[in-house]
């Protein structure tokens, strides 16, 4: 793997306005704006996520069809830590355990680390999607409305 910053998507560069002819890559796919159908498999709570992530992310135009495996990547971890941060809500953050010597441990349950985890997997994932505050800012948005916006129809199409 590569040091350094991961690259940043073309169509977001073009979106913030910092595309530049020379660094583009001529023959990069251009996957078409959709949301893809979420696999069977994904839980309950991860559905959740995918349709409400996946709205915004075609208000945004950066989801397309080949974005699949991340937005699975993403909602999943999600739901992971949603789930951890329940348990941890009802079990507390800390337990009580007894040593050999019969002296009283606390003990931080594991859920706390489980859903340190997946939220650390989450915003990497959010990011990807510039979905985050910092990443957002980086991104300029076309205006709802725009006549020349040539993705309108598109969203528009997918809505039906």
């Amino acid at each position: 793997m590569p040091a350094g910053r991961p690259p940043k998507p073309t169509h977001l560069k073009a979106l913030a306005g910092t595309l530049q002819p020379s660094r583009t890559n001529a023959h990069e796919p251009t996957p078409t704006v959709l949301l893809p159908i979420p696999p069977d498999w994904l839980s309950d709570r991860a559905r959740h996520y995918w349709s409400e992530i996946g709205a915004v992310l075609l208000n945004m135009k950066v989801c397309t069809v080949a974005d699949g495996p991340a937005l699975q990547l993403l909602t999943e971890s999600l739901a992971e830590w949603a789930e951890a941060r329940q348990a941890v809500q009802n079990r507390g953050l800390t337990y009580e355990t007894t040593t050999v010597s019969g002296g009283i441990m606390r003990r931080p349950n594991p859920e706390v680390a489980i859903a340190a985890d997946a939220w650390r997997r989450a915003l990497a994932m959010l990011s990807q999607f510039g979905l985050t505050p910092a990443t957002r800012a980086k991104v300029s948005a076309q205006v709802e409305g725009d006549d020349d916006d040539p993705w309108a129809q598109i969203v528009a199409d997918m809505r039906r």
